[in-house]
């Protein structure tokens, strides 16, 4: 996949001496990420899907979701911090922020966590 960034608009307000500064930058970010050569690049797993996955993993993922369909009304994620967040930010990304007001054949789905408060999480 390419990545190509428009920064036409932005030209009257970056000099090219900063631009080049920056693209040196992210050139070597980027080679960082691809030689995982970096701190915490144990944690680079990302950068090979969806090529290199667990495909049993995902054939569970896929039956529990079916299943969860089929018996649920509602799906409540649970957690603090990335414990609900990853869920939340794929669900938020492939389908919508609203997607409790969608009509749809599947669960809504509601996180707690992100709050303490008694009244919300009955609420």
């Amino acid at each position: 996949m390419t990545l190509k960034l428009d920064a036409s608009f932005a030209q009257p307000f970056l000099s090219k001496s900063n631009t080049a500064i920056l693209e040196q930058q992210a050139e070597a970010a980027l080679k960082t990420v691809i030689d995982r050569t970096g701190e915490g690049s144990d944690f680079l797993g990302w950068t090979d899907l969806p090529v290199n996955y667990d495909r049993e993993e995902f054939d569970r993922i896929l039956s529990a979701s079916e299943r969860i369909k089929k018996m649920a009304d509602i799906l409540v994620v649970i957690g603090i911090g990335g414990s609900y967040l990853g869920a939340r930010a794929a669900i938020e990304f492939v389908k919508s922020p609203l997607y409790n007001n969608l009509k749809k054949d599947t669960p809504d789905i509601y996180f707690a966590g992100n709050n303490i408060s008694p009244t919300a999480l009955s609420e």
